[in-house]
């Protein structure tokens, strides 16, 4: 059996629910049978949102079905590089009653595309590649002695704009931890600027993690997010250390060796930050 695919919109892609709505036609061709008329699940759908049509023709010898669907579909997500990520998107078909050997798909589809429409409906994604097909013999594992069934998927990947992240969260994050640098500008003797400047600095940096993370599941690991959101926190903390071990220096009577420390920092603490977000981006990247 031939199948075909027309993505014709995408919207409500849900880091947090692991899911993204889907609107497509689906084709169906097949040699006339009167004991055979397929069966199609969409084995990733979470919710069938409607049908507009259902029509099954005889075409050039041919039976020819086909549907408009729109569907809520599951897919996993995977967040490592946040929000520099890019994800995959499936529809997964299977026949729901004839097994393998009764039925195959054909390894070119009719066709498999996206409509040019579906191209500027995501803001927030862009589309990478082209739609890729494959299939292959699947058994319910779960089942002793199960049948096997022919899965086909189709596949396409989507990149997230990184733009708004850029501006809305890491360029103020940056400038945070700027202002937070100053403190080894200030005169050793005054202990309470520095302290006021770097508590604010570190609530502000929390205020921002939680509000870019307000839309992503509770995940297992770390993203590229939180471990850039992470070195900062180290960063503008190990600065109020260093503020308040330089002050007590100064009060000690050994001001000069303050002055000392707080040239040294001016240099060691940004260069320290770049090595850590380096490192951590790096991370994402290859786990």
């Amino acid at each position: 059996m031939k199948l075909g695919v027309v993505i014709l919109g995408l919207s409500n892609l849900s880091e947090r629910s692991g899911t993204w709505d889907a609107d497509y036609y689906l084709s169906e061709s097949w040699r006339p049978d009167e004991t055979f008329t397929p069966q199609t699940e969409i084995v990733n759908e979470v919710a069938r949102l409607s049908t507009q049509y259902d029509i099954t023709e005889v075409r050039d010898g041919v039976c020819v079905r086909s549907r408009r669907i729109r569907s809520t579909l599951r897919t996993p997500y995977n967040l490592r590089a946040f929000p520099f990520d890019q994800q995959i998107l499936s529809l997964e078909l299977s026949d729901d009653e004839f097994t393998s050997a009764e039925l195959s798909y054909s390894d070119a589809p009719d066709v498999i595309g996206l409509d040019d429409a579906v191209r500027t409906t995501l803001s927030s994604w862009k589309i990478e590649k082209e739609p890729a097909f494959r299939h292959e013999v699947k058994a319910f594992r779960w089942e002793k002695g199960a049948p096997p069934y022919d899965n086909a998927t189709v596949q396409f990947v989507v990149r997230r704009h990184v733009t708004y992240h850029l501006f809305k969260f890491f360029l103020p994050l940056l400038v945070i931890v700027a202002l937070a640098f100053t403190v080894f500008w200030i005169d050793p003797d005054d202990l309470s600027a520095p302290s006021t400047i770097g508590v604010t600095c570190l609530l502000a940096a929390i205020a921002f993690q939680f509000a870019e993370a307000s839309t992503l599941p509770e995940v297992a690991y770390l993203t590229l997010a939180d471990r850039v959101y992470v070195a900062c926190y180290i960063a503008i903390g190990a600065a109020l250390i260093e503020t308040i071990y330089s002050s007590a220096l100064a009060r000690g009577g050994m001001k000069t060796r303050a002055l000392a420390l707080d040239r040294q920092c001016r240099l060691l603490f940004p260069a320290g930050l770049a090595l850590a977000l380096v490192f951590s981006i790096a991370r994402a990247f290859t786990e």
